[in-house]
C-alpha cells in the first residue's frame, strides 16, 4: 500500500514537473520567436506558441501554431492593428536552448490586419473624403469642385472597396446625393468620375498578400497569406 502512494506520489511531482516545464520553455520559444517577428511592428510583439502540448513540438523543433499580434505602421497607415499565424513554424531545439535565433521559416503565414477608416480616408485621392461604417455599409462623404459652378458641394454615397486581380485596391462611392444643391443630370454624370479610384495601400508586414477585403464596425479587416516565407531578426 505504501509502495503505491509513493508510486502515484511521484508521478504527480513528475506530472507537475513536466507541465511546468512545458510552461517555461514555452515562454522561452515565445521570446526567441518575437526576436525575429517583431520588426514589422517597431515594438516588441505578443507571440504566443499553440498547437497542444509543446515539449513534442520542441523535441521535433516543429511547431503547429504561432501566433503574432500588436499594433503596427503600414507604409504611412498609422494605428494598424495585426493578427497574424504561422502554421508548422520551424525552430531548431539547439536554438532555442541557445544563442538568440537568427531566422524563422513556417509552410504558411495568414494575417488579418484592421486598418482605421481615417487613414485610408487621409490616403485615398478625394480631397476632404471622411468614411464611417453605418448599419452594414461604408459611407462616404466628401466636398468637391462642381463643374460650372464656382462653390464646392457635400456629396455623400455608399463607399465600396474591390480589389482587382492584379491586387490593386479601388474606392467608389455609389448612390451619390448632394446637400444643399440642385445639380442636374450631366453635371452629377461629371462628378462620378472623380468618386472611382485607387487607394495606394503599401505593402503588407510578413510579404502577405492581399486576399480579401471587408468592411467592419471597427475598421477595414484587410486578410492576406504568404507561402514558405522565411523571418529573419534584423541585423544590429
Amino acid at each position: 500500500m505504501l509502495a503505491w502512494i509513493l508510486a502515484v506520489a511521484v508521478l504527480a511531482v513528475l506530472a507537475v514537473a513536466v507541465a511546468l516545464a512545458d510552461r517555461v520553455l514555452a515562454a522561452h520559444a515565445e521570446q526567441r520567436a518575437a526576436e525575429v517577428l517583431s520588426a514589422p511592428f517597431g515594438h516588441p510583439a505578443t507571440v504566443r506558441v499553440g498547437g497542444g502540448s509543446f515539449l513534442p513540438q520542441a523535441l521535433r523543433g516543429r511547431y503547429r501554431d504561432v501566433e503574432v499580434l500588436g499594433t503596427l505602421r503600414v507604409g504611412e497607415i498609422a494605428g494598424a492593428t495585426l493578427v497574424a499565424h504561422l502554421t508548422n513554424a520551424h525552430l531548431p531545439l539547439r536554438q532555442l536552448l541557445g544563442g538568440r535565433a537568427r531566422e524563422l521559416a513556417c509552410e504558411r503565414v495568414t494575417g488579418r490586419l484592421v486598418l482605421p477608416y481615417s487613414e485610408l480616408a487621409r490616403i485615398a485621392p478625394i480631397p476632404g473624403l471622411a468614411l464611417h461604417f453605418e448599419g452594414e455599409r461604408l459611407m462616404a462623404s466628401a466636398s468637391l469642385p462642381v463643374p460650372g459652378i464656382s462653390q464646392l458641394a457635400r456629396i455623400a454615397g455608399e463607399a465600396v472597396l474591390t480589389l482587382t486581380p492584379g491586387g490593386a485596391v479601388w474606392l467608389r462611392i455609389r448612390g451619390v446625393s448632394v446637400a444643399g444643391l440642385t445639380l442636374p443630370g450631366l453635371v452629377l454624370n461629371q462628378l462620378l468620375p472623380t468618386l472611382n479610384v485607387p487607394v495606394p495601400l503599401p505593402p503588407l508586414p510578413f510579404g502577405l498578400r492581399l486576399d480579401e477585403l471587408r468592411p467592419t464596425a471597427t475598421g477595414l479587416v484587410v486578410d492576406g497569406s504568404a507561402e514558405a516565407p522565411v523571418f529573419r531578426r534584423p541585423t544590429s
